[in-house]
């Protein structure tokens, strides 16, 4: 092992004992460190321990920022700053050691071989942002080749499918296709632009299409009827449907098969054994080593993918997406760019949508014209994107009088008053505020209470489902782990529930969240069942699997009374309850508008937010930040599409 300056060591070891950073970001800083030191001893120069410092900081830093889910960090946002501190850092802890000041941060970097420009072969690339908020950009290599590939292969896809791939142009559309689509979308009586239709003719023409759509827009309904508009056009269509999770999969197909009972018979029917996979599964991971078994060498054999919930795929991911499809092969992506971004690094859905708006182009419009939307319009705004993004803007499931529309869309909006006037309206039944967070134990009790009391698992699964309580984080008191702690504590206490002191806790109808995936038992991350049996036979019952999986052969789990708010995504509940965090902590400057919005958006009928009016209105106007280069990117490769 390469010795490192001791200025190098008692600064990782410091970012260790406040556990502002994990092992997997120290070893990567000690690994660029030793290659900065291997160097200058390699080339006879002295070390310089300043320089190594920054440079085992450095990496740190970049690898803590991936998995925050940024795809780069610009300098300016850190420089002469102390080390930033984990959402599970110590608080107490100030000891952080602080970054270079910005001139010294960049001389460090420019002299060390393991950062350099876009054109060097370093593993840090330096992108010079003098005219941008943050300055300089700093990220790892793969992200910065990820987001060229990405918008290189949108860029290629933007051009119209010509008759041999699989369509037509405008003034050609094949009486099938006109037919089916004339099935499939009655003129709306108000006259009004159908976006769904509009989607869906979409997909005929071109080889990539983003569909973008807040809860309840219709985004799986217009999937269905857009797949049976390929079908009648191309019968001979390789479809395959996936998603980023095993539940959101799972959604997927379920959501499917029950709108196809709104289609003719002869159009349904093509889709009626349609089964979603998860994305991992889609490309073939490997189960041992990292990459998939489909990629560029190796595409898909199939003519179309659709996937949902395209705002948690991360920019790993999205770019393997893009390198397995065939140069032929149409891609739909559907998905809300207004919640959380990817877990991991990245929001390429998000730029996507964002770098596509402007409306339809001519030729678009022409051609939709053709095959029966008459009314269109093209935009003068339109990108050589903007064929290929629409956005689905009418909610069918809250109305005009919805109390959990009315808050959604305040905070998509990121006005932060109008949310609270919505939250403190007493003629508001369905959403309210409760500045005393030890409430919200009470609110997820009084719901638990019908979970643990059933007489059969079916009930108990079916009571779990009307109702969750939602956190920021996963430590401390209003952290989800918290929040579980505390809700079996209650129901302890009102004797519904018991088990054996110093024991895992088992009782009838306590909620589990599978956190792997795992083919022996069926089971995917994100899956939640409860726990039935005995305690000498105890199984978990899931409502997807036809028999209870025993408690042993249960892959990694945790308990679901409460769950992170990135974890909710893709589920739906009647109601839900959402906890702020702690003024002052990490998780409080995590709360921002994505999380909030999705948060709401989980309620079918109910939300309570638990937290201050003060917290509320500064999280709805606070606009979560991704570092990354993708959506500049995306503005140069499709300014003219290849």
């Amino acid at each position: 092992m390469r010795r490192l300056p001791r200025t190098v060591t008692d600064a990782l070891d410091a970012i260790a004992e406040a556990e502002a950073a994990e092992a997997v970001d120290l070893a990567l800083a000690r690994l660029l460190a030793g290659l900065d030191v291997e160097h200058a001893r390699r080339e006879g120069l002295p070390v310089d321990p300043d320089r190594a410092r920054a440079v085992a900081l450095t990496g740190a830093l970049v690898s803590r920022a991936r998995r925050d889910g940024h795809a780069a960090v610009a300098l300016a946002d850190h420089a002469g700053q102390p080390f930033p501190e984990d959402e599970h850092a110590r608080s107490a802890f100030r000891g952080l050691p602080p970054l270079p000041d910005a001139a010294s941060w960049r001389r460090f970097l420019e002299a060390s071989p393991v950062a350099g420009d876009a054109a060097s072969a370093a593993p840090l690339v330096i992108e010079p942002r003098p005219d941008t908020e943050g300055g300089d950009r700093l990220a790892f290599r793969r992200f910065v080749d990820a987001e060229r590939r990405v918008a290189r292969a949108v860029s290629a896809r933007l051009h119209v499918l010509s008759e041999a791939e699989g369509t037509v142009e405008p003034g050609e559309t094949g009486d099938s296709a006109r037919k089916a689509f004339a099935a499939l979308f009655s003129p709306r009586e108000d006259g009004a632009l159908d976006r769904q239709a509009l989607a869906a003719a979409a997909a005929l023409r071109q080889r990539a299409l983003f569909v973008a759509g807040g809860p309840g827009t219709g985004k799986t309904y217009t999937a269905a009827r857009l797949l049976a508009l390929v079908l009648a056009d191309r019968p001979e269509t390789r479809v395959a449907l996936a998603a980023p999770t095993g539940k959101a999969a799972q959604r997927l197909t379920e959501s499917i098969q029950r709108a196809l009972g709104g289609l003719p018979d002869a159009l349904a029917e093509p889709l009626r054994s349609s089964e979603a996979v998860t994305l991992h599964r889609l490309l073939g991971a490997h189960p041992e080593r990292a990459g998939f078994r489909h990629d560029a060498r190796r595409p898909l054999p199939h003519d179309l993918v659709l996937v949902d919930e395209g705002s948690m795929i991360d920019l790993p991911m999205f770019d393997a997406l893009l390198a397995a499809l065939r140069p032929e092969a149409r891609l739909v992506v559907l998905g809300d760019p207004d919640q959380l971004a990817p877990v991991e690094a990245g929001t390429p859905f998000a730029d996507l949508c964002a770098a596509g708006e402007g409306g339809a182009t001519p030729d678009l419009a022409a051609f939709c014209a053709d095959l029966g939307l008459a009314n269109v319009p093209a935009s003068p705004d339109a990108t050589p994107l903007s064929a290929s993004v629409v956005r689905l803007t009418e909610s069918r499931r809250f109305g005009p009088d919805s109390d959990v529309g009315a808050l959604s869309e305040a905070i998509r909006q990121s006005d932060g008053a109008a949310a609270l006037a919505v939250l403190t309206d007493e003629a508001r039944r369905d959403v309210a505020l409760t500045e005393d967070v030890r409430e919200a134990v009470a609110w997820a009790v009084g719901y638990a209470r019908d979970v643990v009391t059933t007489e059969t698992a079916a009930e108990a699964l079916a009571a779990l489902e009307r109702f969750r309580l939602l956190a920021a984080v996963r430590r401390g008191p209003r952290g989800v782990e918290g929040l579980n702690a505390a809700i079996e504590g209650a129901l302890r206490d009102e004797k519904l529930v018991w088990w054996p002191p110093y024991a895992e806790p088992f009782y009838r109808g306590r909620p589990v969240l599978v956190t792997v995936n795992d083919r022996e038992t069926g089971l995917s991350n994100g899956d939640v069942g409860v726990l039935w049996g005995t305690p000498s036979e105890p199984v978990a019952v899931f409502a997807h699997l036809e028999r209870p999986v025993a408690l042993a052969r249960l892959p990694a789990h945790e308990p679901a009374w409460a769950l992170t708010i990135h974890k909710s995504q893709g589920s739906e509940f009647d109601h839900v309850g959402a906890v702020m965090s702690e003024a002052g902590t990490r998780g409080a400057t995590l709360l921002t508008r994505e999380l909030l919005y999705t948060a709401a958006t989980r309620a079918r009928q109910s939300v309570a937010l638990f937290g201050a009016e003060a917290q509320v209105h500064a999280a709805v106007e606070t606009q979560q930040r991704r570092l990354g280069g993708l959506a500049e990117r995306l503005g140069e490769a499709t300014a003219f599409p290849s």
